[in-house]
């Protein structure tokens, strides 16, 4: 294996961060965290699989200077920006809100933590902010679209912040799109639930057949707070996602939902932390995958209940259906409980074929194989798909699992 490099590509050296942001007449604050994640990019090195969370997924002969950085189009559908409510740019956000972003941006996800997050900290360009005001409940779901068209050999930073405030409720869906070349993207998201608001973010990936993405997500809860993450995953070549759960305020409520449906050489990589500091909060992670021809999943997932976390109720499920005999599964979920007074904490993970006499019964019922299979495997995410927030996208899973599986290797 080789050995992780720390060499920095020209477009990530400082001066060359930020030439564009000077152009695009940032302020003094934002340069001085465009400088420093330059800096971070060019002390770290890539992650090996020696990290825990990279064992599977090996990164260490990924050459970021074969990825050009590209301004990353986004387009935001329920734009709003009045009575204190916010659906817009980053850089819109700059002007009249200023302090919301500099209070928020990278306060959950630090520059010096990855290397792939210092480069979307020195990089990121566009960006999202949305922010629900206290008390106030989005009428509609602000969608978030990142479609790189035919951008080839290109590395996009998406970055997304919402922030609700007080008995606030707004959902959120990203959808990421791409042609089949080469493309390198790595995300950021950051969210901020006060005090018994409630947030909804759904992250639709149909990212192209050679797209590579590394995204991380952390979210802070507030008192008896709300948040639910769904993830759809069903494009892109290697997609490696990283959700993480504080929940601080007593009370707090988490639910991650994720689905994976992969062929060829698909390579989907998941890692979530729930992580219970305040009493009596409550969490739940469910993550599905189902893997036709070379395919791969993999599971890490930690539970941890601090001292402090008197009270408080988590589950952890990872379930994985091999389709072909060339797909491939790793699940390994971690319960860490500081604490003996827990109301109830459990895993589970299962890797297997599909239920050879539920297949059977399907086909004495007159279809072919591969229609069995697809009915079967729309059956299997349904417990994540009823959960979706947004209306249509259950149904829209439907028909990807059946498009999807028509033409797999199985």
């Amino acid at each position: 294996m080789s050995e992780p490099t720390t060499a920095v590509a020209p477009a990530y050296d400082e001066q060359a961060v930020l030439a564009p942001a000077l152009e695009r007449g940032e302020p003094g604050w934002l340069l001085e965290r465009r400088a420093e994640a330059a800096r971070a990019f060019a002390a770290l090195p890539l992650p090996t699989p020696a990290l825990r969370p990279w064992r599977y997924t090996d990164v260490t002969r990924l050459d970021l200077s074969a990825f050009a950085p590209a301004e990353t189009p986004i387009a935001i559908e329920g734009t709003v920006d009045e009575g204190g409510a916010y659906a817009g740019t980053l850089a819109g956000a700059l002007e009249d809100r200023g302090r919301l972003v500099a209070d928020r941006l990278g306060t959950l996800i630090p520059a010096t933590e990855g290397k792939f997050i210092a480069a979307n900290a020195a990089l990121w360009s566009g960006g999202a902010l949305v922010h629900a005001p206290a008390g106030h409940a989005f009428e509609e779901p602000v969608v978030v679209t990142i479609d790189a068209g035919e951008l080839a050999d290109a590395a996009l930073y998406p970055r997304l912040v919402i922030e609700a405030d007080e008995q606030s409720e707004v959902t959120v869906v990203l959808r990421t799109r791409s042609g089949d070349a080469p493309l390198l993207a790595s995300g950021v998201v950051e969210i901020a639930v006060a005090q018994a608001a409630r947030v909804r973010l759904l992250i639709d990936d149909r990212w192209g057949a050679a797209t590579q993405d590394f995204t991380t997500i952390r979210a802070r809860l507030g008192r008896d707070s709300d948040l639910q993450v769904a993830s759809l995953a069903i494009g892109g070549a290697i997609l490696k996602q990283t959700v993480e759960v504080v929940l601080e305020g007593e009370g707090a409520n988490s639910s991650i939902r994720a689905v994976a449906l992969g062929d060829g050489d698909q390579h989907f990589d998941f890692v979530t932390l729930q992580d219970h500091v305040g009493p009596r909060t409550i969490s739940d992670v469910e993550v599905k995958a189902a893997l036709a021809g070379a395919s791969r999943s993999i599971y890490y997932g930690i539970t941890r209940v601090e001292e402090g976390a008197a009270g408080s109720e988590a589950n952890q499920q990872n379930r994985n259906l091999l389709l072909s005999g060339d797909s491939k599964a790793d699940s390994d979920p971690v319960l860490e409980i500081l604490t003996a007074d827990v109301i109830r904490c459990g895993h589970a993970a299962t890797v297997g074929p599909v239920d050879q006499d539920a297949l059977f019964y399907l086909q004495s019922r007159g279809l072919d194989r591969r229609t069995a299979l697809q009915l079967l495997v729309s059956g299997f995410f349904q417990t994540v798909a009823r959960d979706l927030a947004v209306g249509g996208m259950a149904d829209d899973l439907e028909r990807t699992v059946f498009a999807k599986l028509a033409r797999a290797v199985l």
